[in-house]
């Protein structure tokens, strides 16, 4: 009883960030098997010419999936903070130290991404996509670490 008031707030707070963890799952295993890829490039055969460019443009690929995938994950949690936010200004201050966990911990996981972005960028030869991935993967690495500011401020200045 104490917490109804909070009830209809939750009910709206809580299903997109369902969703987002039910998106972000399947993902771990994708970004797993996008460098399975890239490593089973190497492994090909470059005995000639023809094999050569064919293991080279399965190692482009690979890279390129190895790229994609974690930026993937990184616009799949961008899409929490609207929530996260809102349940700083409006949730359960009870569960006030889970929500301060949770903000550290999407953002910790949005920047690990971030790295697998910006460890394998180099290796990619198409300028274009090399100059447009690490853009976004910044852009979205910087609103991590500003929404984590915003959420904990908000929660910090809340007295109930």
């Amino acid at each position: 009883r104490k917490f109804e008031a909070k009830d209809a707030a939750m009910r709206r707070l809580i299903p997109p960030l369902d969703a987002a963890m039910k998106a972000l799952l399947p993902l771990v295993d994708s970004d797993t098997r996008a460098f399975d890829a890239y490593l089973a490039a190497l492994g090909m055969p470059k005995g000639s010419e023809a094999e050569k460019r064919a293991r080279h443009d399965a190692m482009q690929a690979g890279l390129k999936a190895a790229v994609e995938v974690p930026l993937e994950v990184m616009r799949t949690a961008d899409g929490c903070w609207e929530a996260m936010a809102g349940m700083a200004r409006e949730g359960n201050f009870a569960s006030r130290s889970d929500l301060e966990v949770g903000a550290k911990a999407l953002e910790a996981g949005i920047w690990g991404a971030s790295r697998n972005v910006t460890v394998n960028l180099p290796g990619i030869e198409d300028e274009a996509f090399r100059r447009a991935t690490g853009e976004e993967a910044e852009r979205l690495a910087a609103r991590a670490a500003a929404m984590r500011d915003q959420v904990l401020q908000t929660l910090a200045q809340r007295t109930e």
